[in-house]
C-alpha cells in the first residue's frame, strides 16, 4: 500500500476497520507517480509512505472492499479527489 502522506490517518484507520494489527510502515518515501514527484522539498512538500503487509485472503478482501468503498465516496461527490491511494497484491511465503 502506498499513499499519500496527508492521508495518513484514514489509513491507519482503514487498517484499523480491516482488523489488520501487524505491520511496517516506511515514512516520507519519494518517487514519481500519475500526478508527478512526490518528494520532501520546500517547493513540492509531498511525501508518500508505504505500507507493506502481508494479509491471508481474507484480510486481503477486506481491505479491497474498504479500498474500493472509500474510492466510492469520492465518486459520489462531485469535486472530490481520488485518494492519492495504491494498494497492490502479489504471493509471499514466509520462510523464517
Amino acid at each position: 500500500m502506498s499513499f499519500g502522506e496527508s492521508l495518513k490517518e484514514r489509513v491507519h484507520e482503514l487498517l484499523e476497520q480491516c482488523d489488520i494489527k501487524a505491520f511496517t510502515e516506511v515514512n516520507e518515501t519519494v518517487g514519481y507517480g500519475q500526478t508527478g514527484p512526490a518528494e520532501g522539498l520546500a517547493f513540492y512538500p509531498g511525501t508518500n509512505s508505504v505500507i507493506p503487509v502481508a494479509l491471508d485472503p481474507d484480510h486481503v478482501g477486506r481491505v479491497t472492499r474498504a479500498v474500493k468503498l472509500w474510492y466510492g465516496e469520492v465518486a459520489n461527490h462531485p469535486g472530490w479527489e481520488k485518494p492519492a491511494l495504491r494498494v497492490f497484491s502479489w504471493p509471499a511465503e514466509q520462510i523464517v
